[in-house]
């Protein structure tokens, strides 16, 4: 069973698009409710472990609706723990030959 990691989903997307689009027109009550959607999206986020991406574009949402709350410190991503680019090994550090 595979489980889904949080990422923002099309109508929301469509929903911050618009409400960037519309300015205050559409409405300052959706906005408010939409950052406040978005950070329980990163809290959950922070806390399932997410893909870099996902969060890149959680944290990207919430900061073109004029929310620049930090939440906390940017998580370990999946996969990034193992990635260390000074950590070379002798082979990687040899110059070929010319």
């Amino acid at each position: 069973m595979k489980t889904q990691t949080p990422d923002i989903d099309p109508e929301t997307a469509w929903l911050v698009q618009r409400l960037v689009r519309e300015g205050s027109v559409f409405g300052d009550t959706a906005t408010i409710l939409t950052i406040e959607k978005l950070r329980r999206l990163e809290d959950l986020a922070r806390r399932a472990g997410t893909s870099r991406q996902a969060f890149q574009k959680i944290a990207s949402a919430r900061r073109i609706l004029g929310d620049h709350a930090e939440l906390g410190p940017i998580p370990d991503f999946m996969g990034d723990a193992d990635m260390n680019p000074f950590d070379l090994t002798e082979n990687e550090l040899r110059v070929p030959a010319p």
